[in-house]
């Protein structure tokens, strides 16, 4: 009864955090190394694996280099102009800063944040209060003890 408890509070942390990350335009800013991002870019040639995929409009991943010229983005997704998507562990794709149409930061959002955790606690403490008197806790009823 107790790892359910605790599973089900986990539970009710972990969710909200995911909603919790947003994507911010950076517009004209050179984004950080190993910042999470999404380019939308005019379409390019990428090579993901072994294949060559043409056409590429969006890609996402972490930044491994940045400057005035290019953005070198370790992909972990690429889809093409159309809608088809492409998985990737990395490989690097060079982006001209002339063909990026917008980049955007994958950043915490700290309202998001504020009322995932106001929910989150209140959820915990709707379960407590609902598996208490289940489990067990405070005075039940049952026979009175003897007198001593």
């Amino acid at each position: 009864m107790r790892q359910s408890l605790v599973s089900a509070a986990l539970l009710a942390f972990v969710i909200p955090l995911s909603a919790c990350l947003s994507y911010t335009p950076l517009g004209n800013v050179t984004p950080a190394r190993g910042a999470e991002v999404v380019a939308t870019v005019t379409p390019i040639d990428v090579r993901v694996g072994e294949i060559t995929v043409h056409h590429v409009t969006r890609v996402e991943g972490r930044v491994a280099f940045a400057d005035a010229d290019s953005v070198m983005i370790a992909g972990s997704r690429f889809v093409s102009e159309t809608g088809t998507e492409y998985r990737s562990v990395g490989d690097v794709a060079t982006i001209p800063r002339t063909q990026v149409l917008e980049i955007k930061q994958k950043r915490v959002s700290a309202w998001k944040t504020a009322i995932a955790f106001g929910a989150s606690g209140a959820a915990v403490a709707a379960i407590i209060a609902g598996v208490g008197p289940l489990a067990g806790f405070g005075s039940g009823g049952g026979p009175p003890k003897p007198p001593p």
